[in-house]
């Protein structure tokens, strides 16, 4: 299969225009979130998410060509999500103290978005372990090492920069990690795990 016909099975098949369309769109997305969260996402079936969704079965095959073209959209809506909080995180700081105490601060609200949208977690476990969805992850990470390099870059020697982006991607990496990890653990051991990471990324992260 050629990368292009690979693209085009996770892809939605039609953007919809008008309201009605649209308002099927999101009751599609509504109860796939709703099932994913109930059985998991490998469990459900694009039948049971018609049914919830009041629809037919062609009528969703018209807008999804698969499953996984379900879970991208869904990926896609909530890295959207995601990125708005992120990509305020460094914008006009002035010294790596201040960076390091931005990232610190961070953690509990990135945990917090979590503990909300559960299904943050549930669509996380389905990306990594689907060898078609498995590069999302990936890329999205790598478009956040961009954001934080575009605003933290100016604070770092030149002779810095390629340990500065190895230290930010393992941030990234880990604190996704912790942030998993956290979020399904009683509050009080999600509390200590992340006072910890917070007290890990002020000392050695961002440390030159």
């Amino acid at each position: 299969m050629d990368e292009q016909a690979f693209e085009g099975r996770l892809q939605l098949r039609k953007k919809p225009q008008q309201e009605r369309s649209i308002q099927r769109l999101e009751a599609i997305l509504e109860a796939a979130i709703a099932l994913f969260l109930e059985k998991g996402v490998a469990e459900t079936t694009m039948s049971e998410i018609a049914l919830r969704a009041g629809i037919s079965i062609g009528s969703l095959y018209q807008f999804f060509p698969q499953k996984a073209a379900v879970i991208k959209a869904l990926h896609d809506r909530f890295a959207a999500q995601l990125q708005g909080f992120i990509s305020q995180i460094f914008v006009g700081v002035q010294t790596l103290e201040e960076a390091a105490d931005r990232a610190a601060e961070s953690l509990t609200e990135l945990h917090a978005i979590f503990r909300q949208e559960r299904i943050y977690l549930s669509l996380w476990q389905a990306i990594v372990t689907n060898r078609d969805l498995s590069n999302l992850s990936g890329d999205f990470h790598q478009h956040i090492i961009a954001l934080f390099y575009r605003d933290l870059s100016h604070l770092i020697p030149q002779s810095d920069f390629e340990r500065f982006r190895v230290n930010l991607k393992l941030m990234i990496l880990a604190t996704g990690e912790i942030i998993r990890f956290t979020t399904q653990q009683p509050e009080e051991v999600a509390r200590a795990h992340l006072d910890q990471w917070r007290r890990i990324v002020r000392s050695s992260i961002f440390a030159y």
